[in-house]
């Protein structure tokens, strides 16, 4: 009995087990780009919903950010290499300025918000000059 019930739970467990998807770099860039332009559209249409919309999707897909695969990946290893330190670097930059957005939008600050959310966007444009080289 013992026997049949601990088979039950690895079957289960085989049979619900889930491989952890990568995630596709492409698509998570595009939904970046399409949660940046909802916060300015909040902005131009001073709509809180679209604002914390907006930067609840980008700090979602920021953290899955990572730099294009590089020879230099076999010899130090994913963690160790410049790119991806700095992609990660640039991930938790984005994630604090956009926190800084909803707070100023939240006070009434309009300008301070835009002026976080420019200098968002610029953490986005540096990222992709250093590391996609643009």
């Amino acid at each position: 009995m013992k026997k049949t019930l601990a088979l039950l739970a690895i079957a289960s467990g085989v049979l619900f087990a889930q491989d952890i998807e990568p995630i596709d770099q492409k698509k998570n860039m595009q939904e970046m780009e399409v949660a940046m332009a909802v916060i300015q559209r909040g902005f131009l249409y001073d709509d809180e919903a679209l604002v914390v919309g907006g930067i609840k999707s980008l700090q979602e897909r920021i953290m899955h950010t990572e730099p294009p695969t590089k020879a230099d990946e076999e010899v130090l290893g994913k963690g160790n290499t410049y790119s991806f330190k700095y992609a990660k670097k640039q991930a938790v930059k984005i994630s604090v300025l956009s926190e800084e957005i909803l707070t100023h939008y939240k006070m009434g600050e309009r300008y301070t918000a835009m002026s976080r959310y420019k200098e968002t966007l610029k953490q986005c444009l540096a990222c992709h000059k250093k590391i996609r080289r643009w």
